[in-house]
């Protein structure tokens, strides 16, 4: 009868120790994340640890579930946040928790689409930006909000709706953020030069040209320094030549374009070589020598040569390179303006050269 008590007695004990054994390791796993944190001290320049958190503490407490942030563990890292704000709602370390919450989501659904919440996070970042401006927490929250705008618009993440029983685009609300950054947050600095081009990326990616090279427009004029300033003058160059509808329409968008793509040949031949820019300016030309080429056309088909005339002649003159340039001299031998076999003059005798000499002659 002792046996079997004393078996139970020893299976009993081995499991308390088990329970107390792992309990241990998860504490000091815990402490171990923030033994291993550094900290700079300015009065002494040396770095020092900082001290394992202590739990039932406002510092303590967020400091728990920075360290779940800090290991991927987003579910108890939200957890531990939506505690922590119910706990110390009046806690100086408010806007620091506001910060980690938000950054929690984003990283949760960089990881794994549709398990975060990117317009919750981009209120608590408002709500810090509102409450406490300045600073460095507010600046890396301006620059969280460029990565939500860019999550929503090209990594083809949605906004939760309804606890997530919807997701739907957040394109709308991701171009607000990046209005708001412009104009409202941060103008005339780094991130509101980035927000920019993000803008005007999204435009171009989705074919919405003239809203393009608006956008690119601004990038170059507000920022005529910026790392930007190369590849903005180029999409202008692009987009409005894109934005062409055909040659039965007005010209502007060619014009604009040629402008922009001559400018930036001038300024960076390499990287116009490398973009094909000399072949874009060729269609240019081609196109504007097409127009005009339809122009005289029309005279000629409505019977004033006159008219006719004059544009073929131009267009042969101006586009003489072009396919259009040589159909235009065709068309002025067609009708008269143009002698097929002119007479060229010796320079040095001043007499008559034939230019198609008869046989035998």
């Amino acid at each position: 009868m002792q046996r079997p008590i004393l078996a139970f007695v020893t299976i009993l004990l081995l499991a308390t120790i088990t329970v107390l054994l792992l309990a241990t390791v998860a504490v000091a796993q815990e402490a171990e994340t923030y033994n291993e944190r550094l900290e700079y001290d300015a009065e002494t320049g040396q770095w020092v640890e900082l001290p394992p958190p202590i739990p039932g503490t406002e510092g303590g407490d967020l400091a728990i579930a920075r360290s779940q942030l800090a290991r991927n563990e987003y579910k108890r890292a939200r957890k531990s946040f939506e505690t922590w704000f119910e706990t110390y709602p009046e806690s100086a370390l408010w806007p620091e928790a506001i910060f980690y919450a938000a950054e929690t989501e984003i990283l949760a659904e960089d990881a794994d689409p549709k398990s975060g919440d990117l317009l919750w996070a981009h209120e608590r970042l408002e709500e810090l930006l509102d409450g406490w401006p300045g600073g460095d927490l507010a600046d890396r929250a301006l620059r969280k909000e460029l990565i939500i705008a860019e999550m929503l618009l090209f990594k083809g993440r949605k906004q939760r709706i309804w606890g997530g029983l919807l997701w739907l685009s957040g394109t709308e609300e991701a171009l607000e953020i990046l209005a708001g950054l412009i104009d409202v947050r941060a103008p005339g600095t780094p991130v509101a030069q980035q927000a920019l081009r993000i803008k005007a990326d999204y435009h171009y990616a989705n074919g919405e040209f003239r809203e393009a090279e608006k956008t690119y427009a601004r990038l170059m004029r507000e920022y005529p320094r910026g790392r930007h300033h190369k590849i903005a003058m180029l999409r202008c160059g692009q987009s409005a030549l894109a934005r062409f509808p055909g040659v039965k329409f007005d010209e502007a968008d060619l014009l604009e374009s040629e402008v922009y793509l001559r400018d930036f040949y001038k300024r960076y031949p390499t990287e116009a070589a490398e973009q094909n820019v000399p072949q874009m300016l060729s269609r240019i030309t081609e196109s504007l020598a097409h127009k005009e080429y339809t122009v005289a056309q029309y005279y000629e088909r409505t019977n004033r040569s006159g008219a006719a005339i004059y544009y073929y002649r131009w267009i042969a003159d101006r586009y003489p390179a072009t396919t259009w340039g040589a159909q235009a001299h065709d068309r002025l031998i067609a009708l008269g303006a143009l002698d097929p076999n002119p007479i060229e003059e010796d320079y040095e005798t001043g007499e008559d050269l034939e230019t198609d000499p008869q046989p035998g002659a």
